[in-house]
This record gives structure tokens, C-alpha cells and sequence, in this order.
């Protein structure tokens, strides 16, 4: 009995958390709207300062309701809850938190029922963020010029932090899927980020790393194959991403 139930334990955590492990070909899927479903991640390396960040991820959903917040993204700090979020509102309005300062983006080509390719940077010297969907380029706007992140980051997908590690509401939560999760502390290229939006060779995140990922799942949340379908054909292939 004792051995069994140690197995058991084993399993579970398996199942729940992956220290290292390479989710290429995988996905998050977010299948309903509650306050505590989220994946918490482990960044690869200490943070204690951050002047710029950039980051990248791939989304899947069909919510186009103008009153529905879908977070993806959300690195907290004690000092900033918002300290680093990326989210949409409704369809075509993108939104971007650094330091606690917002910013919205407009009408970037935003598909319902299709992967999405989500990138934004941002550098404190001067304050210039960006955001990339689809490889499509937004305008330049200016946010928390001068400022850093101080303080071990608290990482979450799938919800938005109104406090360090907590303050979770349900109009904030994805329904939807996630993959390709990267993070860099510093501002990528924009050929970094193009090769990202296609799907090619790209450079991996140093804090964030998808195929290098340290996470634990909380509530309802299912780490699955990614299955696309090919737009020429009725072949099905798992673990690929086909555009």
C-alpha cells in the first residue's frame, strides 16, 4: 500500500510539474473560465533587475467579447503586480502592462479560431515598447521610461496577478491555449522576432524557455499534444505547427 501510494504521488507531480522539460510540440489549453487555473513558471535564471524585457508566445481562442479580458502573461514583483502583462480585450486591442503603466494597440490582424503569433519588447533607457502579432508591427509607444522590475518575478500564464502571487478573477482568465512561451531580458532583433512569427530558427529565451521549462499547473489546465491540420490536405499531424 505504501508503494502504491508513493507511486501515485510521483505520478502526479509528474504530471503537474516539469523541471527542464522540453515542450515542443505541446500546448497549455485553458478550457474554461475560473480564478485558479494558471501554470506557474521557474525562470532559468536569477532576477533581481530587469531594464528590458521581450517576449514571445503563440494563442489560440474564439472570445471576442468586447467586455472579456484574456490574460496570457504575468510576471509580478513585490513592488509591481503588473510588473510585466501582456493580455487582449475583446478582438483587435492588445494590451501591454510594464512597471504598472498600460498601454493599448489596435488593430493588429488578430484571427479567432487560429494560432497566433504574440511578440512585444521593451527597454527602460527609453522607455520604447513594441508589439509584433503575426509579424505584423504595431506603432512605437513610450511606457515606464527609466524604470526596472526589482525583486524575484512571480511568472504566470494563463491569468493576471493583482497582487504578488494572487488576486486572480475570472473575467481575467484565458480560455483558450498557449505554446511557445520565451523570455528574454533583453530587446530581441526584429529578424529574431519575424523568425519567431514563421516559425523558424530563432533564439531561445534565457529566462523563459519553452523547450528548457521549469512549471506548475494549478486548477483546470491540460498540457496536450498540439494538433494542427494541413489547409492542402486531410492529414493530421501532431506535435508540428503548420501554417
Amino acid at each position: 500500500m505504501w508503494f502504491l501510494t508513493f507511486s501515485l504521488l510521483c505520478l502526479f507531480l509528474q504530471r503537474c510539474s516539469a523541471e527542464g522539460h522540453d515542450l515542443g510540440g505541446k500546448a497549455f489549453t485553458f478550457p474554461a473560465e475560473t480564478d485558479n487555473s494558471y501554470v506557474k513558471l521557474q525562470p532559468a535564471e536569477t532576477l533581481e533587475h530587469l531594464g528590458a524585457v521581450s517576449a514571445c508566445l503563440r494563442y489560440f481562442t474564439d472570445l471576442p467579447q468586447n467586455n472579456k479580458d484574456q490574460s496570457f502573461f504575468s510576471l509580478a514583483t513585490p513592488a509591481h503586480s503588473n510588473g510585466f502583462l501582456l493580455a487582449k480585450y475583446g478582438q483587435n486591442r492588445h494590451q501591454m502592462y510594464i512597471g504598472g503603466g498600460k498601454l493599448d494597440f489596435w488593430g493588429l490582424p488578430d484571427e479567432l479560431n487560429e494560432w497566433n503569433s504574440f511578440c512585444v519588447t521593451w527597454d527602460s533607457e527609453t522607455g520604447l515598447t513594441q508589439i509584433w502579432l503575426n509579424g505584423k508591427p504595431s506603432s512605437r509607444k513610450a511606457v515606464f521610461r527609466g524604470g526596472s522590475l526589482v525583486g524575484p518575478p512571480f511568472i504566470v500564464l494563463g491569468q493576471d496577478q493583482d497582487e504578488y502571487g494572487g488576486g486572480l478573477h475570472k473575467n481575467d482568465a484565458l480560455v483558450g491555449q498557449l505554446t511557445d512561451v520565451h523570455m528574454w531580458n533583453h530587446v530581441i532583433s526584429t529578424c529574431e522576432i519575424e523568425n519567431f512569427s514563421k516559425n523558424k530558427g530563432f533564439e531561445k529565451g534565457n529566462v523563459i524557455n519553452w523547450h528548457d521549462l521549469e512549471f506548475t499547473i494549478r486548477g483546470n489546465v491540460v498540457l496536450e499534444d498540439q494538433i494542427t491540420i494541413k489547409s492542402d490536405s486531410h492529414n493530421c499531424s501532431d506535435g508540428m505547427y503548420i501554417y
